[in-house]
């Protein structure tokens, strides 16, 4: 059985086709590429450095994408603010996925985590629960743990929703977003390469199914279905935020813990059927979910066994033990 992590964030259920694009920066030696005469191209998407112009460009199908980064090198922290252009060059309208106020562009970072320190080495069973949640742990979007965390940079929703929109022939429509150096709020960005992707979908491909007039069972889940037109760059975040912990030493709070590691020993490693990884943030707490910035811990164990599980959070920059929640047999939760 496969767990999910139980917060997420917000995100669009769009499942997009990749359109056959291009993407390079404006003056970065890509031939004709401008964003006025935007020229495709069979180079893979560019990746920009600190020194090359902040526009992007990618087109497909008489449509063109174009992206601009304030900046593309920041510090801990700080701020990247992104302005996207969707325009029509065709001579027939077109519809593209999302509210007319919030442009039809999406994106994402995908921001590097910690992996050092390792921290102690234990024996065991506590050894073998550090190695299976460094090598096996999941992570948001269900990911190994140590993945690089992909943080949506959408653009602000005016409240108006929409599958889509229309956008006659020859016109824009443009969005604004932004990320602020962080792999979640409360911790800064580590220096180094950070991705990031923005993209828009048009041309629907599919519509809702059809039932007729007197039909009263149950209705098919249905996503609509979009090309897209993607455009892929990179950031570099240059400077030292506060030190964070490794997940390794995030590992070893708990174990640390002779309650957690007691209740770990009652039962053998081949009864664990998931654990979860992951850093997380809330404002004021909720819940078992303590307030600002926490690695959260999970081990489910119910292979073989009714279903009982552990959750722990520790600080991310002393790796301080929070606080350990248990749910034991029976556990319904």
């Amino acid at each position: 059985m496969v767990h999910l992590i139980r917060r997420v964030g917000a995100c669009v259920s769009v499942i997009t086709l990749a359109a056959a694009c291009t993407a390079a920066p404006v003056g970065s030696g890509a031939a004709s590429a401008s964003p006025e005469h935007p020229s495709p191209s069979t180079a893979p998407a560019a990746t920009p450095t600190p020194s090359s112009s902040k526009a992007f460009v990618a087109t497909a199908d008489g449509y063109t994408l174009t992206v601009t980064a304030d900046r593309l090198t920041l510090a801990p922290g700080e701020t990247v603010k992104f302005t996207a252009t969707f325009h029509n060059g065709t001579d027939k309208p077109i519809d593209y996925a999302g509210s007319p106020c919030g442009g039809g562009t999406a994106g994402f970072v995908s921001v590097p985590l910690p992996s050092r320190p390792i921290g102690k080495t234990w024996s065991g069973i506590r050894q073998a629960f550090k190695d299976y949640v460094l090598q096996q742990g999941m992570g948001p979007g269900i990911v190994p743990a140590l993945d690089p965390l992909q943080v949506n940079i959408s653009a602000a929703s005016c409240g108006e929703w929409a599958i889509s929109s229309e956008l006659g022939a020859g016109e824009s429509v443009t969005s604004k977003m932004s990320w602020k150096a962080q792999i979640v709020p409360g911790v800064d960005a580590l220096a180094g390469t950070v991705p990031f992707t923005v993209s828009v979908g048009y041309d629907q491909l599919n519509g809702p199914p059809s039932y007729p007039p007197d039909y009263s069972g149950p209705y098919a889940s249905w996503t609509p279905m979009f090309k897209e037109l993607a455009i892929k760059g990179q950031l570099d975040v240059v400077g030292e935020g506060k030190t964070l912990a490794g997940p390794g030493e995030i590992v070893d709070a708990a174990l640390a813990d002779k309650a957690f590691s007691a209740w770990l020993a009652k039962k053998p490693a081949k009864t664990w059927s998931a654990a979860n990884l992951f850093l997380t943030s809330s404002p004021n707490g909720e819940g078992i979910l303590p307030k600002g910035a926490s690695w959260e811990l999970d081990l489910f164990r119910e292979v073989g066994v009714p279903r009982n599980w552990a959750i722990a959070f520790v600080d991310p920059f002393d790796a301080s033990l929070i606080s350990v929640h248990y749910c034991n047999v029976p556990c319904d939760r």
